[in-house]
């Protein structure tokens, strides 16, 4: 016959049931109303991601800038990629300031909107390098230009128009 009676067993011991041999960790202190901005860190180069997109954006628009002087979407597609190759082909130093930051502003609003922004961009751009990598200006500078050359006659002849907003990037650049 079977026994009735309980049958007293040792028990496993639980991870209530013995005291932690791990280091106490006290509670995270309560989150202030303010939270603090993640810091911007640098790369290899100096510079943050902020300041990439800045460099980036403002060599983007000055090309794209060249691109809208002229009206036509077929021809703005071939100077986008021209514009494209001649910041793909310049010194690797100079490539890497415009190869990170993210996606670039892209150029909005009126034509003044936008020669207003590229102009500010293109300052803060050379303002930038001056103060954080002075040997990389003029290279910044030859990149953006051929860069808007190129856009310029990817689709045809220069016209008058690019030819005045080029003068105008490069105004910016000095």
């Amino acid at each position: 016959m079977d026994d009735l009676r309980p049958h007293h067993t040792k028990q496993e011991p639980t991870m209530t049931d013995t005291p932690s041999t791990q280091p106490f960790e006290p509670p995270a202190a309560a989150a202030s109303s303010t939270p603090t901005p993640p810091a911007e860190t640098q790369d290899a180069t100096g510079f943050t991601d902020a300041e990439h997109r800045t460099l980036r954006s403002a060599a983007m628009l000055a090309s794209a800038w060249v691109s809208r002087a002229e009206k036509g979407m077929f021809d703005s597609i071939k100077e986008s990629f021209a514009a494209s190759k001649a910041i793909a082909g310049s010194p690797p130093e100079v490539a890497a300031l415009v190869g990170k930051g993210g996606f670039p502003e892209m150029p909005k609003g009126t034509p003044a909107d936008v020669e207003a922004r590229t102009l500010a961009l293109l300052g803060e751009a050379v303002s930038l390098l001056r103060a954080k990598a002075p040997q990389l200006v003029d290279g910044y500078r030859a990149m953006v230009l051929q860069s808007c050359r190129d856009a310029a006659s990817a689709a045809d002849d220069t016209s008058p128009n690019e030819t005045a907003v080029i003068a105008k990037v490069e105004a910016a650049l000095a």
